[in-house]
């Protein structure tokens, strides 16, 4: 199938990334590669910028007009004004920390979740999603700059995304003694979603992830976790059990956050 057919999507991004990191890509015969998803449209920007590819970088390839300023508000770091009742919204890094913006952000996701009739769980658990992954991105990313939570709803679901450029998920865990010697991204993934772990020796503390998932548990399809070289994916459809899989892929900096929940019309 030509390039300029294809669809970009969470397996098309891993092939190409991976690609990339092998020098295996050749940049002219990408052609025109379509987008319709934020998630793997957010994750390409942020892997794009280590890239050092200006051909890559740009993100040119892509077909993506609808999310043209999602990524231009990320590169510049400038968070455009934004409207309660948008079907995208976004807050970068310079209004991350703030808190009037932020909450003018949730209110922007509060109202398409109502709008699309998320019952009270799965809303105030979306919710909180942002909130912790937020705190994360201020406690213990170590840089705010490049940071971005997104939202995206679309035709039959609602796509949320939370990234920063920081240090890592395995850094930052490394951090606690018990965990110092830890040597694999995928592990880190998989410790920061267990219960009771944390970087840090309070026992009150390393609850929050955890908890944030079962929250979701009702609602969600995929929901995907990347830092360093792998990606933590739990995936649910049509009513069955949840299925989670760690794999490695090409490296990426700090930690990305993605649920896609499907709309029930």
């Amino acid at each position: 199938m030509p390039m300029d057919e294809l669809s970009l999507d969470f397996d098309l991004l891993d092939d190409l990334a991976l690609g990339v990191e092998r020098a295996r890509i050749d940049v002219d015969s990408l052609g025109q590669i379509n987008v319709g998803e934020l998630g793997p449209f957010i994750e390409t920007a942020i892997m794009a910028s280590t890239w050092g590819q200006s051909a890559l970088t740009d993100l040119a390839w892509l077909q993506a007009d609808g999310f043209r300023a999602v990524v231009g508000d990320l590169q510049s770091q400038t968070t455009q004004e934004q409207r309660t009742g948008v079907t995208t919204g976004w807050i970068c890094g310079d209004q991350i920390a703030d808190d009037t913006p932020w909450t003018g952000f949730l209110i922007r996701v509060s109202s398409v979740c109502k709008t699309k009739g998320f019952d009270h769980r799965t809303r105030n658990a979306i919710m909180a999603t942002f909130g912790e992954f937020r705190s994360n991105i201020l406690e213990h990313a170590g840089r705010i700059d490049g940071a971005i939570a997104a939202f995206h709803l679309g035709a039959n679901d609602l796509e949320i995304v939370v990234a920063d450029r920081g240090r890592g998920a395995l850094a930052s865990m490394r951090e606690a003694a018990r965990y110092s010697s830890l040597d694999d991204s995928g592990s880190a993934l998989k410790l920061i979603v267990t219960d009771g772990v944390s970087r840090h020796d309070d026992p009150a503390r390393g609850h929050g992830f955890t908890h944030l998932f079962q929250g979701l548990a009702n609602r969600f399809n995929h929901i995907r976790l990347r830092s360093g070289d792998h990606a933590l994916e739990v995936f649910r459809t049509n009513g069955h059990r949840p299925s989670e899989k760690i794999s490695q892929k090409a490296h990426i900096p700090g930690l990305l956050v993605y649920a896609r929940f499907g709309l029930r019309h």
